[in-house]
């Protein structure tokens, strides 16, 4: 009795599989009868994309992306070791010429200026008390001299009275020896001070010169000072927007560091990147085209940077025509870069059923029908394509995709 019933059941299952398969059988041949129905039907061309093969020059480009940079940017850095303590402007707003941006702190600086300049007085007080010193130390020097002058001619007198003396047996020759060696050294002596007066006065300019110099020293300090305080209420120094700052209230900042970049508003360059499939193409000098909006702004690339990042060749663009009106900060541009140009040949609008490889089906309209013709292709861009072989002058193409006529010779239009 259970073979039986074993039996009947995997009968069933058979027949039910078989009816399942039969069923996708019927649907495939339905989808495949509807499919060929519809693709016979006949085209209506005027809802395809068209184009006429002609003969005109052809340039190969590679389509890139950009971003409008400002073509020169401003840092302003902090002129103190100081902080920050008032934020007057944030990020993005355009400033003008003169314009407060920010107030740093100047507690500090404001203490050692006043600290300088009681030095510099001290200092200035002091070169004159210094000439006061040196010019009494000559006159008393010069005094000095005065009095050894008589004391020489006292010397010489006293050596002629004695040596009369002696003449007349008045004294004995040592008190001529003594006179003589006294005189001597009187003689001696003023050339010492003669020579102390003369090096007190030629090096008195060099000593006050001396102390004028630390002076100015001390000056040059104390203007460098008052200006960094001065510069604590930072300005813009010219037009433009702010790109970055700063703003944290309180924030320590040291001598150079950064604290506002304004960018200049009145001129741009382009910062674009292509995928690094296209490494040695990418070069310096080749022509570009910017489309910012429905304009075209024409430039060369003027640098390549040498790494890759993610996958991308980072490239500057140099454009003829910088200070565009229709330029913006931040901008997002398509970038086309031409790096070949033909000045004659045939080619074709580009269009959807354009493939990226260089031989493909395409469809000749010839009256009521499309003709399936084999053609290469060429140099390339977002508008034309260059055609190598396969087409004529004057030939009409569709440019649609047709992809499920690949198979078709002929396609029947209305």
């Amino acid at each position: 009795m259970d073979k039986e019933l074993n039996r009947i059941y995997r009968y069933r299952r058979g027949v039910i599989k078989g009816l399942w398969i039969l069923s996708g059988i019927v649907v495939l041949g339905l989808v495949y009868w509807v499919f060929q129905t519809l693709i016979d039907q006949p085209l209506d061309v005027s809802k395809l994309a068209t184009g006429t093969v002609r003969t005109g020059p052809i340039e190969n480009s590679i389509t890139a992306s950009g971003i409008v940079k400002p073509s020169s940017e401003l840092t302003i850095t902090s002129p103190l070791n100081t902080r920050i303590e008032r934020v007057l402007v944030r990020q993005g707003a355009l400033v003008h010429p003169g314009e407060k941006l920010m107030v740093l702190n100047t507690e500090f600086a404001k203490l050692e200026f006043q600290q300088l300049e009681d030095e510099l007085k001290l200092k200035k007080n002091n070169v004159t008390r210094m000439k006061l010193e040196l010019e009494k130390n000559i006159r008393d020097i010069e005094i000095e001299d005065q009095i050894k002058d008589l004391e020489v001619k006292n010397y010489d007198a006293l050596l002629t009275d004695a040596r009369r003396l002696l003449q007349i047996g008045g004294t004995t020759q040592e008190e001529v020896d003594k006179a003589r060696q006294n005189l001597a050294i009187a003689r001696l002596q003023k050339q010492k001070l003669e020579n102390e007066l003369e090096y007190r006065k030629a090096s008195i300019d060099w000593e006050i010169l001396n102390q004028e110099i630390q002076s100015s020293i001390q000056f040059t300090r104390l203007t460098e000072i008052k200006k960094k305080i001065d510069l604590a209420s930072v300005r813009a120094p010219s037009a433009g927007v702010i790109t970055w700052m700063d703003d944290h209230i309180g924030n320590q900042v040291t001598e150079g560091s950064p604290l506002v970049r304004i960018a200049n508003l009145n001129s741009y360059t382009v910062e674009g990147q292509v995928s690094d499939i296209h490494t040695g193409k990418i070069k310096v000098g080749l022509p570009v085209q910017i489309r910012p909006g429905n304009q075209i702004l024409h430039g060369k690339i003027e640098q390549v940077l040498p790494a890759v990042e993610n996958k991308a060749i980072q490239f500057r663009i140099a454009l003829d025509n910088p200070e565009a009106e229709i330029l913006r900060p931040q901008m997002e541009v398509d970038v086309r870069i031409v790096v070949g140009i033909k000045e004659v040949g045939l080619y074709i609008p580009n269009g959807p059923g354009i493939l990226g490889g260089r031989s493909q089906i395409m469809f000749v309209i010839q009256g009521e029908e499309a003709i399936a013709r084999q053609v290469e292709t060429g140099m390339r861009n977002t508008e034309r394509v260059e055609i190598i072989e396969g087409l004529a002058p004057g030939e009409k193409v569709i440019l649609s995709d047709l992809s499920a006529y690949a198979q078709r010779q002929k396609i029947t239009l209305k």
